[in-house]
């Protein structure tokens, strides 16, 4: 008890408090989000979202990123350094980096309360400016941590919208390429009305060759077989044959590749996967929409809701506290020794 009195009373500095409290929110955010939000905060929870960012930037206060920007900056280990009138509180000079990360981490603390979402952030420093100037320095790089978290989620989904994107467009382009080529090859702009076209026609060729023939039963019938309008007729129908021939060797030849039918069914078969690449590439132009309106909603903000303040007492050492506090210990266990040596004398007797 002396030992702590005497600490207390001469080595013990003063140790004042700068605090501030901050939040994860989505701005603006509607909707959905905010129906799930309003829910939790009426079951008592927080939004699992912000909770969960809120954790990371938990992390990264109490982590040694941070020990670098406040010694870039406000140059923290210098105001710690070789403070040795009070040993509990003495950082050497030849402090190793995990050293430096531990006393940081006795001095900055970042408490998340569960019931509001609230990220609690206190700051203790022998100097009440510095304090608060430590912990603007926290506040201000945390914003940018948030901002930067946020923003780099929403670049990894339009990055990845953006290269389905460009991938469904080189394949409609060349897909593309390839009909109109096929095209050019086989000089015919559409194959398939072309080939309906000639079927047309060799229709209508059958039926003039029908009416042809029923003309030339007439002719017989009235004049000699011999006569030269039954020659013409008969001319006629051999010519309406062989061009029927012709067509049809044109159109559904087997012995040929550049028939119409097979052109045909290529033609076919290289447009739809020229509108099923363009399809792709119209849904791949809308996911890239969709990608960018859903980053811009995802965006995350932080919000200062108790700015750092500038103390006025110090908050540490409680020397009332913690000496009552010592008080009681020290009786406790003379107790408990007191104990244990009576109970000692009693089987000795």
């Amino acid at each position: 008890m002396v030992v702590g009195m005497v600490y207390y009373s001469f080595f013990a500095l003063d140790r004042y408090e700068s605090q501030a409290s901050v939040v994860v929110r989505q701005p603006g955010g509607g909707g959905g989000a905010g129906a799930v939000a309003g829910l939790a905060m009426l079951v008592g929870g927080t939004n699992p979202t912000s909770r969960e960012e809120t954790l990371f930037l938990q992390a990264y206060v109490t982590s040694a990123d941070m020990l670098n920007v406040l010694e870039s900056e406000v140059g923290w280990t210098a105001h710690y350094q070789d403070r040795w009138a009070d040993p509990l509180y003495w950082l050497p000079a030849d402090s190793t980096e995990e050293e430096k990360l531990a006393f940081y981490q006795r001095v900055v603390t970042a408490t998340f309360d569960e019931t509001n979402g609230l990220l609690n952030l206190a700051v203790q420093a022998f100097d009440p400016v510095f304090a608060q100037k430590v912990l603007d320095v926290i506040v201000t790089n945390s914003q940018a941590f948030v901002n930067e978290l946020s923003r780099q989620m929403a670049r990894e989904q339009l990055r990845f919208a953006q290269g389905e994107l460009a991938l469904a467009r080189r394949t409609y382009e060349e897909k593309r390429q390839t009909l109109v080529e096929f095209q050019r090859n086989s000089n015919v702009l559409d194959l398939e009305f072309t080939a309906q076209a000639r079927a047309t026609l060799i229709n209508e060729l059958e039926a003039e060759l029908v009416k042809s023939r029923a003309e030339l039963s007439a002719l017989t019938a009235e004049l000699s077989p011999n006569s030269p309008q039954a020659s013409q007729m008969r001319n006629m129908i051999n010519s309406l044959e062989k061009e029927i021939a012709s067509e049809r060797q044109r159109l559904t030849s087997s012995q040929t590749a550049s028939s119409l039918n097979v052109l045909a069914s290529e033609y076919r078969e290289l447009t739809v996967d020229a509108g099923i690449a363009e399809e792709a590439y119209k849904f791949a132009v809308a996911s890239v929409e969709n990608a960018r309106i859903e980053a811009t909603k995802q965006l995350r903000a932080l919000l200062v809701i108790v700015k750092p303040n500038l103390p006025q007492e110090p908050s540490y050492p409680e020397r009332l506290y913690n000496l009552v506090a010592l008080l009681l210990g020290l009786l406790m266990l003379y107790g408990i020794f007191r104990f244990i040596a009576a109970t000692i004398d009693d089987h000795r007797d």
